[in-house]
């Protein structure tokens, strides 16, 4: 076994590198998408209602349930027995659940019952040409 003899730290004539001073902190992907872990959830986008959003068919939804709608919201919401995501437009004595398109578009009157499932923090968009999804890059946000 071979050991290695600690040299004596040495005091620094003229200029520092910049890079020596400087210290970026680390990155962390759960940092910047997760802010409440018990209420961040992940689905995949399944229809192109929302194309012009930019949120297009498989990308992923990064979902939190604590936040409470505003108007302009994209939001997933519960109604008639499916999973929907929209624009978030409250008028005076219904709700406007925009899409890209009218026939899209869902009007829930005050009657009508739904659930607002969590408001769309952000989309995860893949950018991986289909040529590179292979070995182990074949599920790289599995689009």
């Amino acid at each position: 076994m071979r050991l290695k003899k600690q040299r004596t730290k040495r005091d620094v004539l003229g200029f520092r590198l910049p890079m020596l001073t400087h210290e970026e902190p680390e990155l962390d992907i759960t940092d910047i998408t997760v802010m409440d872990p018990d209420n961040t959830f992940f689905m995949r986008m399944g229809s192109e209602a929302m194309r012009s959003y930019n949120i297009l068919p498989d990308n992923i939804l990064v979902i939190d349930r604590s936040l409470r709608p505003v108007a302009g919201s994209i939001v997933v919401f519960y109604h008639e027995e499916a999973f929907f995501t929209r624009e978030y437009c409250p008028q005076p004595g219904r709700l406007m659940l925009k899409a890209d398109n009218t026939a899209d578009t869902i009007t829930i009157e005050q009657t009508e019952t739904w659930t607002c499932w969590g408001v769309v923090m952000l989309t995860l968009n893949p950018v991986l040409p289909a040529q590179l999804r292979t070995g182990r890059y074949a599920n790289v946000c599995a689009c």
